[in-house]
């Protein structure tokens, strides 16, 4: 069911970029949109960027902690 597009997600692609795509899509056995769209979820979903998130989180919150080491 496809409800709505985010039109922020519709980003201009070059010639050469919208070849590569297509070419990608077929090799995947999928369409342009299909193909598109998991590897925007795949990206958004991606571990990597949770552990950077959660990376800046921990360092925050250590400038929130006072060591008294010297006393």
């Amino acid at each position: 069911m496809r409800i709505a597009r985010i039109s922020a997600l519709a980003v201009p692609l070059s010639a050469s970029e919208q070849d590569q795509v297509q070419r990608a899509a077929e090799a995947a056995g999928k369409d342009v949109e299909d193909f598109m769209r998991e590897a925007v979820l795949a990206a958004a979903n991606d571990p990597f960027l949770t552990a950077l998130d959660q990376a800046a989180d921990t360092v925050a919150r250590r400038g929130e902690v006072q060591h008294d080491y010297a006393g």
